[in-house]
């Protein structure tokens, strides 16, 4: 296990720093109004980063990422024990966040400002609607909220905790991250580390989740990422195996 830790510093290195960047954001950037004017410039910004790690852009993401990685010259047989290692991170991480939506069940901290705008009478109301009533508030409160914003609440009317777009990029953080740490590129570490960030505050932003969301969802990923087994042996078998056939049909 201690070996196991050790092979993942790097990774749960940049989880914490992720969370202290987290809490000292939520610290000083304070109340964001939701019905405050958004220029189109900040709105696409915005909306960009926050679809960067959403289902909009995950795989755009991933895929830029996975260039970075191929610049690291690993091995066959690491390339499929890291290959393997991610997507177990991601279906962990996408599994748990929509059981832990059901299971939690709070409202986005958007239903607050419908609450406020009189056009619910409290925020859990707002998850007792039809999916055409959720709509149709959402189109009223239009009047006083920016569409950039709207356009999200529209599209996302589940609950808020945790936040599956921060629990994307801390994977992202452990495992990209961390191998960039492990291989010296330091560039390209900071550069996930500010994306990651910059996801974290849209979410913020956009009015779809609250601190205490995205804090819980990088520590839900450290502790996966801790736990997770590596796969060298297998990815082993599997690279004798693949080497044995080109052999064979050579």
């Amino acid at each position: 296990m201690k070996n196991l830790l050790l092979a993942k510093r790097g990774g749960l290195a940049l989880l914490v720093l992720l969370l202290v960047l987290i809490a000292v954001m939520t610290r000083f950037v304070g109340h964001i109004d939701l019905l405050a004017a958004v220029s189109d410039q900040q709105g696409a910004f915005f909306t960009t980063l926050t679809h960067s790690a959403g289902s909009q852009g995950f795989v755009v993401t991933l895929a830029v990422f996975c260039v970075g990685v191929m610049t690291l010259r690993l091995t066959p047989k690491q390339l499929i024990s890291k290959a393997a290692q991610l997507g177990l991170l991601l279906v962990i991480g996408f599994v748990a966040k929509t059981g832990l939506k059901q299971m939690t069940e709070s409202p986005r901290p958007y239903t607050e400002t419908l609450s406020h705008e009189l056009l619910v009478p409290n925020p859990e109301h707002f998850y007792h609607l039809s999916a055409e009533q959720q709509e149709s508030v959402i189109h009223k409160v239009s009047e006083h909220v920016s569409h950039w914003r709207t356009q999200h609440w529209l599209g996302e009317t589940d609950y808020s905790f945790p936040s599956g777009h921060t629990i994307f990029v801390a994977i992202c953080v452990a495992f990209f991250g961390g191998l960039f740490v492990e291989h010296k590129r330091y560039l390209l570490t900071a550069g996930v580390m500010v994306w990651a960030l910059g996801v974290a505050y849209s979410r913020l932003w956009l009015g779809m989740h609250r601190p205490i969301d995205l804090m819980a969802s990088v520590m839900f990923v450290f502790i996966v990422y801790a736990l997770l087994p590596d796969f060298d042996a297998v990815a082993g078998k599997i690279n004798g195996y693949l080497n044995l056939k080109n052999r064979c049909s050579g």
